[in-house]
């Protein structure tokens, strides 16, 4: 398999995952349930990531509910933002692998089939394919989700497949000899078995004898005479006489002495210029460069804003939860709550928690929907409202209904759209460069660790089967959206705080020690640390293949949500 290091949906060797805020986070459904679960390599987008917030306050518009026009008509700005970071991931694999001249097949923006590319540094020859093998490739592909950095393979992986493939051919032929065998009642099976084996009924691969795999070779016209025994070091001699040097070369399937068929080790390439053959140091610096670039870029974007951009807008928010949208139709809260109105607190406990911010603004939606899924059947809720018409606080009861209309096993639901009461933005701007880079830093540290905190914490209720409530993933499909939106207010803070989002939530995904991700490559590096010998790299590529199989049912998964929530929105 191709060694790799992928960011976003490439799924191509390894994969790599990433979250985004959401284009309309101030929009919960309050029906007590997930819109939909999951996306590599691989997209993931936790809608209600406390990173919304840091999209959101670069623009007023941000909370319009009328956002739909503008997802549609921006999807190239949007798609060019994410293809911008993107390619400062892939820069920071690239650029670390140069710097110890560790060799580098190709770099890549984009996944797909290619549009254009070019090569620097080869040797001017090209191979069947056209291309030369010696240089770096440099490739736009179609599909601008994802990008890679290729590392040249540090063994001959299509003679591997080959001869596994050869080697199961031979002992299928071997097992077909020997059901004949047994079945018409053949010398080998009557003199071995005394007959039991007379019927046909193979368990395994293992129950045949050594006398029964020697006879069948002999029909194959093959012979353990001309074999030695892998135990003894040699490889299988070939039937015109070469030495045997000359046929270790070849790398052919050998015949042990008891019948069976094996394949040689893999012959793994000793060029020290092979990333696989580098020290783990160096190998470590190349895995982690893509999210170390992430968060410089992040750190530079928010730098600039406070120093010649026009600052850094800070959201403010206000007690309670805004209801955003008529209630549904047949709701619990038809003709007692409507839009604008602001749920202060539920059954006497205030809704927010402390001086509101960002991040327990966030925390405020995902209570309240907590606290509904949680009222038992014919309960009532009491609610303290600021009424929108009247600006008057006023005391409500609401039961919730079944989410599902006729099911009795659905999540309690008062059928409301709520928000986080945003009131405006606050701007910052730095007097000096050092103000400037101590406000820019805590910026990308207090993003990361939420954002870390909000994926960990929806992986985690996903293991235990209670994903936090509020919660879903999104893809490709709901990244584009949110930068459609962002796009279209011509608001270039707002582009830069969604680029910035963006950037962080690429990196803090792509730190997960999961295999196919940064991250759970780097796990198998500091193995060989703490262990002193490599795992065997055949196993990480099985465990690598798996878990891109799980990521890219997730990215499907995800890209269905999307287009499912789009369509919520178009109605």
């Amino acid at each position: 398999m191709k060694f790799s290091i992928i960011a976003t949906a490439a799924l191509l060797s390894s994969a790599t995952a990433f979250q985004t805020p959401n284009t309309n986070p101030t929009f919960k459904n309050v029906q007590g349930r997930n819109a939909g679960l999951v996306s590599k390599t691989a997209f993931s987008q936790n809608t209600v990531s406390n990173v919304d917030n840091y999209v959101n306050r670069e623009s007023n518009t941000a909370l319009s509910s009328a956002l739909l026009p503008a997802a549609i008509t921006s999807p190239i700005g949007s798609i060019s933002v994410l293809a911008f970071v993107i390619l400062i991931h892939e820069m920071g694999h690239f650029l670390a692998a140069r710097s110890f001249d560790i060799k580098v097949k190709e770099f890549s923006i984009g996944v797909g089939p290619k549009i254009f590319g070019f090569t620097r540094g080869g040797s001017g020859i090209l191979n069947e394919d056209g291309v030369d093998e010696e240089g770096i490739q440099f490739n736009l592909r179609a599909i601008p989700l994802g990008g890679y950095v290729a590392f040249p393979e540090n063994y001959n992986a299509t003679m591997d497949y080959n001869l596994e493939v050869a080697a199961q051919k031979t002992r299928d032929e071997i097992k077909g000899i020997i059901e004949e065998n047994r079945k018409d009642g053949g010398e080998v099976a009557a003199a071995t078995n005394g007959g039991l084996f007379s019927s046909f009924n193979f368990k395994s691969k293992d129950d045949t004898t050594e006398e029964e795999r020697l006879a069948a070779l002999k029909k194959l016209n093959l012979s353990t005479t001309m074999v030695a025994s892998a135990s003894s070091g040699s490889w299988i001699q070939n039937l015109f006489g070469k030495k045997e040097k000359d046929v270790s070369k070849e790398r052919s399937i050998i015949i042990e002495k008891d019948g069976t068929i094996t394949v040689p080790p893999t012959d793994y390439f000793s060029d020290p210029d092979l990333l696989q053959n580098r020290p783990w140091s160096q190998r470590a610096v190349v895995l982690v460069g893509g999210v170390v670039f992430n968060i410089i870029l992040s750190f530079s974007l928010y730098f600039g804003e406070l120093t010649v951009g026009p600052g850094l807008g800070r959201p403010q928010f206000e007690q309670g939860a805004i209801i955003t949208a008529m209630p549904n139709a047949n709701s619990a809260s038809l003709g007692v709550l409507e839009r604008g109105d602001v749920i202060k607190t539920l059954n006497g406990q205030a809704l927010t928690k402390g001086i509101p911010t960002a991040y327990n603004a966030q925390d405020t939606i995902s209570g309240f929907i907590e606290n509904i899924r949680a009222t038992n059947p014919g309960d009532s809720l009491h609610l303290s409202v600021l009424k929108a018409s009247t600006k008057q606080t006023v005391e409500v009861e609401v039961t919730p209904k079944n989410s599902k209309e006729g099911d009795a096993s659905s999540s309690p639901s008062i059928g409301i759209m709520i928000g986080p009461n945003y009131v405006g933005n606050k701007m910052v701007k730095a007097t000096n460069p050092i103000e400037a880079a101590s406000i820019a830093g805590t910026e990308v540290y207090d993003l990361t660790y939420q954002t870390a905190r909000s994926i960990t914490s929806y992986l985690g209720g996903l293991i235990v089967g209670n994903a936090p409530a509020g919660q879903q993933l999104s893809g490709p499909i709901g990244v584009i959206k949110t930068g459609s939106n962002v796009v279209s207010s011509n608001d270039i803070t707002a582009v830069i705080g969604f680029a910035a989002a963006i950037s962080v939530n690429l990196a803090v995904v792509n730190a997960l020690p999961l295999p196919a991700l940064d991250g759970g490559q780097l796990l198998f590096v500091l193995s060989e640390v703490v262990t002193g010998k490599k795992i065997d790299q055949k196993k990480q590529e099985a465990v690598t293949s798996t878990f891109l199989l799980f990521f890219l049912a997730v990215s499907l998964s995800t890209a269905v949500g999307d287009l499912s929530s789009l369509a919520r929105f178009t109605k």
